[in-house]
């Protein structure tokens, strides 16, 4: 074979490795933000030994796969209402055994089994969930007295720094709302027998400007690449300081210490 012949299939490999390196860089930055405000939730909870834990509407198993990763004491389980996603994370599981985690599929709105969980973290998915208030119900019945749960949910109202990303001109076709109000969400927690502990906001303006530069950049995988320095750099600001607008809600509640054990 000539060396001309061989030029193309060089060129080629050059670029499919050069793909690979780029991929390895490759970040999202909504998840990112959402993992640092949630490992930041659960960690006083999982330091003091909460052993049963659950994920409510696990996804890709990102956070549980890293969590059940640090925290080896605790047994994890991810439940999601997609049978897709939970073959995926059980296929994961097969390449990265981790003892103290499983997976199933399971609907938030009808019964969750028997187990009680000492927390239950619950990200970025009520929004998707056109009965809530089952849903919340449902979780209150599978904590354990004293047990803990921490939701992440957009805010009803939002701020951007471009407005193509307002609400109005970016709505989420897979939200059956486009978030919460403060008051609407402490309502309906409380309603389910949860006494609320504390609320915080996320994804503030850093987060949003980090979110939003991605988002310009998702396209092309060099760009975002190289978006990636200022984008860590927005979202450590996000992490360490206060802002005076944010996009998402933090919420964290417990169930009474002295509520009796619901009947299945």
């Amino acid at each position: 074979m000539t060396n001309s012949e061989n030029h193309p299939k060089n060129e080629a490999g050059a670029q499919a490795g050069w793909r690979q390196a780029l991929r390895a860089w490759d970040y999202h930055v909504g998840a990112t933000i959402r993992w640092r405000w949630l490992e930041r939730a659960v960690a006083p909870v999982l330091s003091q030994g909460a052993p049963q834990v659950l994920d409510a509407g696990s996804g890709n198993g990102d956070h549980t796969f890293r969590l059940a990763s640090r925290y080896p004491r605790a047994t994890f389980h991810g439940v999601d209402v997609d049978a897709e996603h939970v073959a995926a994370c059980q296929a994961r599981l097969g390449v990265m055994p981790l003892p103290n985690l499983t997976f199933s599929q399971a609907d938030l709105t009808a019964s969750l089994g028997t187990a009680l969980y000492d927390l239950i973290y619950n990200v970025d998915v009520l929004e998707h969930i056109l009965d809530d208030r089952a849903a919340l119900a449902n979780l209150a019945r599978a904590l354990r007295p004293g047990g803990s749960l921490i939701i992440h949910t957009p805010l009803a109202l939002q701020r951007h720094w471009l407005r193509r990303f307002d609400l109005e001109r970016c709505p989420r076709s897979d939200h059956v709302r486009q978030g919460y109000h403060e008051e609407d969400l402490r309502a309906k927690v409380q309603d389910a027998g949860l006494e609320i502990t504390s609320v915080r906001y996320t994804h503030g303006r850093w987060g949003t400007l980090a979110w939003e530069l991605w988002m310009l950049a998702r396209p092309n995988l060099l760009a975002r690449v190289l978006l990636r320095p200022l984008a860590m750099l927005l979202i450590n600001l996000e992490m360490a300081g206060s802002s005076d607008w944010h996009n998402c809600i933090l919420l964290q509640a417990r169930l009474s210490p002295e509520a009796m054990t619901p009947s299945r």
